[in-house]
């Protein structure tokens, strides 16, 4: 169990202050058992404590006592033994938190310190405060105390919480709402209207998305650049990035294509989490990278770029920061529906693979399966009309033998 220094008790009266000996002082008849417990993210920063009565007073942010949003009172009739305070990520220039952002570390951290009064309108000397100081990264959330955050009362102990990292999908949906709870487009028309939405799988008010490569390929290995650090290369494909819900959510428009030969299309990006921007926040540094930005720097018209466009590789750089989401759609051409129902199609990779071979055919398999069922119901009628044809012509012979023994004999 953690104890915390004393509070003395202030009166004033008219402009004059004076303090007042604790010979005999009358305290409140409750305290903390253990020490708190302290969960950092993914929404909010929570601190739960447990006492011996039910609580009667009040939790809240240290010098954010008349603020609202800043405290939670609990009454003696509705009272709790597990009194808990919870402030939303989205609130904390509000209540005045502390956040500063390491470049060096990648961290943001966050500084507050919680007051647990037992008094509904007075500081007493059984309160506790207990100074939180939580650092977010990439793959854990780790929350510690700091020693030296106040003074007038003495903060100990530590308290730790573990929180997911981020996870980041591609959805692709018909039209032009960028909603990824739509159903997903499966299988689409040539020139549907499309949206590419990159959205977190759950909510944060700490983490973004920036899209910077995306690359759209083929089974049999070909593959075309659409985005170039969330540029477009061909505006007749797919437009510039643009991010919604304060870097929570990017999407781009685009026109539902494939490949020459190809009906499925996988589209895999190259996506990096970063720290969204609030008010009070400090950088340690100079170097801003790992912020969300809310536009993309893009030229007024992409123009299409071919080198740009063939030059289908991730960037290297890649760090921690970095995930590759991809999605896939089946596009079919309506205007030449039979199309695709050839029993034999050239395969560009294995002419690309080996171009002084001999040359390569791919076959759909239902068209594979009939074929084959063709060749083999030949091949054994062939079979059965040549053993047909050997069995007539022994008989034939044996005949003609016979009845030349026959004359001889007369």
């Amino acid at each position: 169990m953690m104890r915390v220094g004393m509070l003395p008790l202030l009166i004033a009266a008219a402009a004059a202050v004076f303090l007042v000996e604790p010979t005999s002082a009358k305290t409140v008849n409750n305290s903390l058992t253990e020490t708190p417990k302290v969960t950092c993210g993914p929404e909010t920063i929570l601190i739960e404590g447990k006492t011996k009565a039910d609580f009667e007073g009040v939790v809240f942010i240290k010098n954010w006592r008349r603020t609202d949003g800043c405290f939670k009172a609990y009454e003696k009739l509705k009272g709790s033994l597990k009194p808990q305070f919870e402030i939303s990520l989205s609130e904390l220039s509000r209540c005045g938190l502390e956040m500063r952002r390491n470049p060096e570390t990648r961290e943001l951290e966050i500084f507050t310190v919680f007051v647990f009064s037992f008094h509904p309108n007075f500081v007493t000397m059984g309160d506790r405060a207990f100074a939180v100081h939580c650092i977010f990264q990439q793959q854990q959330f780790t929350v510690a105390t700091k020693f030296n955050f106040i003074s007038e009362i003495t903060t100990r102990g530590v308290l730790t919480g573990v929180a997911e990292p981020p996870e980041v999908a591609l959805t692709i949906v018909q039209g032009r709402v960028p909603d990824p709870s739509l159903e997903p487009a499966g299988t689409v028309q040539l020139g549907t209207p499309l949206m590419f939405v990159w959205h977190l799988m759950r909510p944060s008010e700490i983490y973004g998305i920036r899209v910077f490569d995306c690359l759209a390929e083929t089974l049999d290995g070909r593959k075309i650049k659409v985005l170039d650090n969330g540029c477009t290369l061909d505006d007749h494909i797919m437009s510039n990035v643009q991010y919604a819900e304060n870097s929570k959510k990017a999407f781009a428009d685009a026109m539902a294509f494939n490949f020459p030969d190809a009906e499925d299309v996988w589209v895999k990006c190259h996506v990096k989490t970063c720290i969204i921007q609030h008010e009070h926040m400090q950088l340690l540094g100079f170097e801003e990278t790992h912020l969300c930005q809310k536009t993309t720097t893009c030229s007024a018209r992409a123009k299409r770029d071919t080198t740009a466009m063939h030059s289908a590789s991730f960037d290297d750089s890649e760090d921690d920061q970095s995930v590759i989401i991809s999605g896939r759609m089946t596009v079919v051409d309506p205007a030449n529906p039979l199309r695709y129902q050839a029993l034999a199609l050239t395969s560009a990779l294995n002419e690309s693979s080996n171009p002084e071979g001999p040359p390569q055919t791919c076959m759909k398999k239902s068209a594979f399966a009939v074929g084959s069922a063709l060749l083999a119901t030949l091949y054994c009628s062939t079979i059965g009309l040549s053993a047909a044809l050997a069995v007539a012509l022994f008989r034939a012979s044996s005949s003609a033998v016979s009845s030349k023994s026959f004359i001889f004999r007369s």
